[in-house]
């Protein structure tokens, strides 16, 4: 069996390459980074450094090839060829390989007729949908009937925590990445071409259909948690996510903020509460993992998306809104990221000179989509204490007050 993992980056080579060795593929990676491509095809593995406990446990990655991205006819060789195409480049790489994935998926069917399953492992909802217009342009009039019933797009969400490799690992071995034990790897039940096929025999796979809920668990829950961590961490001067995550005060909103979510998530999709509880449980233990040095900078990184209505901090708190909830934990990390002014991160600057020169009210309105009074006060309430620095304690009565008489 042959699989194709588009993007040689952290998620592909600490996540889903495995899941594809570990099930018994040859894989072919395909990345613009020439360094990158040569070391996988000099050494043919690669190791991840695991955390188990206090350890990190070596795992190795074996029968790995890589191709250069810039190489058109490699490209489509590559795809025309496989079995599984999964892709981890990030949302904003997507338009540039759509028309080469096009490509491929027609000289596949010139070729043999084979269809193809694409696993789409970004962190957005509706890629399936959003992957799926940038290749469908791309195809002939005459080839859209088989292609839509042969070529699948499927979300998939993907949980593990793949943070940046510590640097004596990188010493030894230039191709070493760092990951959490978790592996669980959900995808869409219902993406796949042609309807009724025979799933890809990946270890750990979960189909799961209507997929919606899994997605959102992994944007509205475990995105919302770390990225709201990270914002009041930030401002308490920390470096990384473990710091926060073991912090009493920090997590005691952390805490409320995920109950408040996982509830309105659970009421959106009518999805079993306790299953949802485990998982945050999980989730909780998983951020107070050391070994996982991961950095304030690199989890906050780019409020201006995190920070925007559909989001992880912005959409949880419609969510709970929409649900009849009360957000009001998760408007204090909504209140941290406009104060996120991390050096050399353009967005946090922007963002934050904008509030400067023109109010936190406008500027709620123009990144969040955020116009409800009751909302912008919400938010304006904690804004207006984290700049003040007040007491721990004055957080604990205002947010009883706020759940209390809403």
């Amino acid at each position: 069996m042959k699989a194709v993992m588009y993007g040689a980056g952290n998620i592909g080579r600490g996540f889903i390459g495995q899941r594809f060795f570990l099930s018994g593929y040859e894989t072919t990676f395909i990345d613009v980074n020439a360094d990158v491509v040569n070391a996988i095809n000099e050494a043919g593995r690669y190791p991840i450094y695991v955390t188990r406990g206090t350890e990190y446990v070596p795992e190795w990655v074996e029968n790995v090839n890589a191709v250069n991205g810039r190489d058109e006819q490699a490209v489509i060789d590559a795809i025309a060829n496989t079995d599984i195409l999964a892709t981890a480049l990030g949302v904003n790489i997507l338009p540039f390989v759509a028309p080469l994935i096009a490509k491929a998926i027609l000289a596949r069917k010139e070729k043999s007729g084979r269809g193809l399953n694409i696993l789409i492992c970004e962190n957005m909802i509706g890629s399936n949908e959003y992957l799926h217009g940038l290749v469908e342009p791309h195809i002939p009039d005459a080839e859209k009937a088989w292609f839509e019933e042969n070529v699948g797009f499927v979300c998939v969400s993907v949980g593990r925590t793949v943070p940046p490799t510590p640097e004596e690992f990188k010493a030894q071995y230039s191709l070493a990445v760092c990951a959490e034990p978790y592996s669980e790897l959900p995808v869409d039940a219902a993406g796949f071409r042609p309807i009724g096929c025979e799933l890809p025999p990946i270890k750990e796979l979960v189909p799961f259909s209507p997929f919606a809920f899994f997605i959102e668990r992994k944007l509205l829950i475990h995105n919302m948690g770390h990225a709201l961590m990270t914002y009041i961490a930030y401002l308490k001067g920390y470096g990384f996510i473990f710091e926060a995550a073991t912090d009493g005060e920090i997590k005691y909103i952390l805490t409320r903020a995920l109950l408040e979510s996982a509830r309105a998530l659970c009421k959106r999709h009518g999805a079993p509460l306790d299953d949802t509880m485990q998982f945050v449980e999980d989730l909780m233990v998983r951020f107070e993992n050391k070994l996982l040095i991961d950095s304030l900078d690199r989890v906050g990184r780019d409020p201006k998306r995190k920070l925007s209505s559909g989001d992880r901090l912005v959409g949880a708190f419609k969510m709970v809104r929409e649900q009849g909830g009360v957000p009001a934990h998760i408007a204090v990390g909504v209140a941290a990221g406009y104060l996120f002014d991390m050096p050399g991160d353009p967005a946090a600057v922007e963002i934050t000179d904008f509030v400067k020169a023109n109010g936190l009210e406008a500027a709620l309105a123009k990144y969040s989509e955020i116009t409800d009074a009751d909302d912008v006060a919400m938010i304006r309430t904690f804004y207006d204490m984290l700049q003040r620095k007040e007491p721990f304690a004055e957080f604990v009565e205002v947010l009883a007050d706020m759940k209390n008489t809403h």
